[in-house]
């Protein structure tokens, strides 16, 4: 096997770390794509406890108006 020179091996870590640097990159926006939509989700589930509470609270505030026995 040849042996590299200083410029020759230089040149072979700037490709490898340009690859990783790329792999990173490309998980990156993957996982900004995947946040956009759990965030939506996230805040449907937030509304969606906001409404159930509120209408635990008209349940409530009609059992109060109901006769007592």
């Amino acid at each position: 096997m040849k042996e590299m020179t200083t410029e020759e091996l230089v040149a072979a870590h700037d490709k490898q770390i340009e690859s990783i640097l790329a792999a990173v990159q490309a998980l990156v926006t993957a996982a900004e794509k995947h946040d956009r939509p759990i965030g939506a989700l996230i805040e449907l589930a937030e509304k969606h406890a906001a409404a159930i509470a509120n209408l635990e609270r008209q349940w409530q505030a009609y059992l109060n108006t109901l006769p007592r026995q």
